[in-house]
């Protein structure tokens, strides 16, 4: 791995450097003299003297790493390879779990499969959009320094030639990291890429290649309401180590999990569209293998246990219970979950947050659990399993069609209740959609909306009306052959509304019309189905 290179030369004096540092955000422009002093004074840093980083690095040293994909041929052009994605992500993060900071050494592989040149590649760098969350130290392309443009979330590279059609670069980049604390305020819910007292979470913290839609590189200016990410699938190999922690310090994190010594994780999650990491000390860990050899974990405090009325409520257990139905239903209605680890994180930040392979729900949840399954630690953590399906295998633009996986995901919610505890199903829509009175077309944008209540009431809420109303219309049976054949459309890819209603089939769409026209803003039938603009009407002959 060309990370682990250079992670020796770096890793002594990083770690030293990350403890005291408070980190200021940059923008730096190409070939600076910043980043250049900043790559020899760390070259040039004398080891310190404690016993905790020379066994760091002699873990890091010694033990086997994660392998990697095979080197770049010398011409850097194949035949395209469709069995694996075109990004291949390697890193090697090591953390000051004290100082709640990261050095990272990371690896991109890009692999073009557009049907034209490219001549500037562009990174999605979601943690440059916070003050200090991001500092470059270094960027190169094929092992020559190159020229960029870091502005908030958008890392354009300048290539010195064009990369044509079927062939692949490599950028390496070189970077710390400083989350944010979780606070209270709208910053609390980005909490996935953020520390409390007891725990650190790394949530879209490793820049990507940006989506390719419509011939352009799709990044979305990020706002305080909703989501803006949109991600193409990539394989991601992320080694892990850790300095400054208590022995009790465990790592919460998808895929394939290898743990190589104290404090010292290899990680392998292919064919994901994000990586995201969370560590605590304080964690109890508990985990449930359900049928096809899926194996549930989660990851909870303390005081996700609770005293009520001499009663003790175990929310890590009900969770974990819940989960084991949740995936079992949706395997049944829409597709197998296709991973063997699913992790569950109690997330010091409200409500909850996706990613493939796991999710966090918040601890308020946990700390208010109240013994049944009418409360938001049910109806959040089924929620967010949903998202295994709608978004980890069927993409979508989180900032412009977001209804296309946050409505379906809250609908999933109540398929659970329906399938599990259906006398409570009216309970579930006035507690979670009636009980808002909610308004607004469900095919609006995130930058439409001034508040989290009114996207949410349009989005998700209104969203989960207009299914169920949809289904009405067409009935139980194709109603899910149109859910299981979208999945299976859109698969890997990154959907837009048109896919979606295109697995309606044409006998059935006047069945709908009324549905559509009352929740949609976009109800032509040209636009929804993708089919071509009516001719123009010929004259009649006057013969």
């Amino acid at each position: 791995m060309r990370c682990m290179i250079r992670i020796l030369a770096i890793c002594i004096a990083g770690a030293a450097m990350m403890a005291g540092c408070n980190l200021a955000r940059t923008k730096l422009p190409a070939n600076t003299v910043e980043a250049g002093e900043t790559r020899a004074r760390l070259q040039a840093s004398p080891p310190p003297a404690t016993a905790t980083l020379g066994a760091l690095i002699r873990e890091v040293s010694e033990r086997t790493a994660t392998p990697a994909p095979s080197e770049l041929p010398p011409s850097r052009c194949d035949e395209l390879d469709v069995d694996r994605p075109a990004r291949q992500v390697d890193a090697d993060v090591i953390i000051n779990y004290q100082a709640k900071s990261a050095r990272v050494v990371q690896a991109i592989e890009f692999h073009n499969r557009e049907a034209q040149p490219l001549g500037e590649i562009m990174l999605d760098v979601q943690a440059n959009q916070w003050e200090a969350g991001f500092r470059l130290i270094e960027l190169t392309v094929n092992d020559e320094i190159a020229e960029f443009e870091l502005d908030l979330n958008r890392l354009k590279v300048k290539l010195d030639a064009p990369l044509e059609t079927g062939c692949r670069l490599a950028l390496d980049l070189e970077f710390d990291l400083q989350p944010a604390e979780i606070r209270a305020g709208l910053r609390s819910y980005r909490g996935f890429f953020g520390y409390s007292p007891r725990q650190l979470n790394l949530g879209h913290f490793l820049p990507t290649v940006a989506a390719r839609l419509d011939g352009g590189w799709r990044i979305h200016e990020p706002i305080g309401i909703g989501e803006q990410v949109v991600y193409d699938v990539a394989d991601w190999r992320v080694n892990v180590s850790v300095n400054e922690a208590a022995d009790t310090l465990v790592l919460a994190a998808p895929g394939k999990v290898r743990q190589n010594g104290a404090a010292i994780w290899n990680v392998e999650l292919l064919n994901s569209r994000d990586f995201a990491i969370s560590l605590s000390e304080e964690w109890r860990a508990a985990e449930l293998r359900i049928a096809d050899d899926v194996r549930v974990e989660v990851y909870a405090f303390a005081d996700a246990q609770i005293y009520a009325n001499g009663v003790r409520l175990d929310g890590a257990d009900h969770v974990l219970k819940e989960a084991e139905k949740a995936l079992a239903l949706y395997n049944r209605q829409f597709a197998p979950y296709q991973r063997e680890r699913f992790v569950i994180v109690q997330g010091d930040f409200p409500d909850g947050m996706e990613f493939t392979g796991m999710v966090f729900v918040g601890g308020a949840w946990f700390t208010t659990f109240d013994g049944g399954p009418r409360n938001y630690l049910t109806l959040i953590s089924v929620h967010e399993i949903a998202h295994q399906w709608w978004y980890a295998q069927v993409g979508n633009d989180s900032a412009l069609n977001p209804w296309l996986d946050e409505a379906l995901a809250t609908y999933s919610e109540y398929l659970f209740i329906e399938e599990f505890y259906p006398a409570f199903k009216n309970w579930w829509w006035t507690f979670r959609v009636a009980g808002f009175f909610p308004q607004g077309k469900v095919d609006s944008e995130v930058y439409e909306f001034s508040t989290a209540r009114a996207y949410i009431n349009a989005v998700y809420l209104r969203g989960v009306q207009m299914l169920h109303n949809l289904r009405v219309d067409i009935g139980d049976e194709a109603f899910f052959d149109m859910l299981r054949a979208y999945l299976s459309a859109g698969a890997g890819l990154i959907a837009d509304p048109t896919l979606f209603w295109r697995q309606l089939p044409p006998e059935l769409r006047a069945l709908t019309q009324a549905t559509r026209l009352e929740y949609l803003r976009n109800d032509d039938d040209s636009a929804l189905f993708g089919l071509p603009e009516p001719d123009a009407a010929t004259p009649d002959s006057e013969d």
